[in-house]
């Protein structure tokens, strides 16, 4: 286990945990068309001003689950406005978008609860899909 100092001052167990939840409230519930962009660069300025390399991973980790996620999320409500308004197929392509819509918000919430919990048990959880892209970032 690397050691407890991190940049923030924050012990490294709370740090790398709090970082999912953190990012989860910003991208879900923060009323902006761009929060999702607030939230993603939150992560990514986490992982350069922090030095301790647990901390790091998890927020490269929270940037590239949930980043993708916020986008597909903003890019279905953008698609549901736009095909709203057309006569008859508008109702339904809004419903169709309204239940994808539903279907990655919660997968956003139930994964970002699953890697806090994973943050907090195992300092060095890897996903298994994510964690080969992030390789190839750092």
């Amino acid at each position: 286990m690397m050691g407890d100092s991190t940049t923030l001052g924050l012990p490294e167990r709370w740090e790398r945990t709090l970082v999912y939840p953190l990012l989860l409230v910003i991208i879900l519930f923060v009323p902006s068309a761009l929060a999702w962009l607030l939230g993603i660069l939150l992560g990514v300025l986490l992982f350069y001003i922090e030095k301790n390399r647990n901390v790091r991973w998890n927020a490269m980790q929270a940037v590239a689950t949930l980043g993708p996620l916020s986008i597909l999320y903003a890019v279905v409500h953008i698609l549901m406005f736009l095909l709203g308004g057309i006569p008859l197929l508008g109702g339904v392509t809004v419903l169709g978008l309204g239940l994808l819509s539903s279907v990655i918000w919660w997968v956003m919430i139930i994964l970002a609860v699953y890697l806090t919990i994973m943050a907090w048990l195992r300092p060095r959880y890897r996903l298994p899909f994510v964690s080969n892209i992030i390789d190839r970032w750092v």
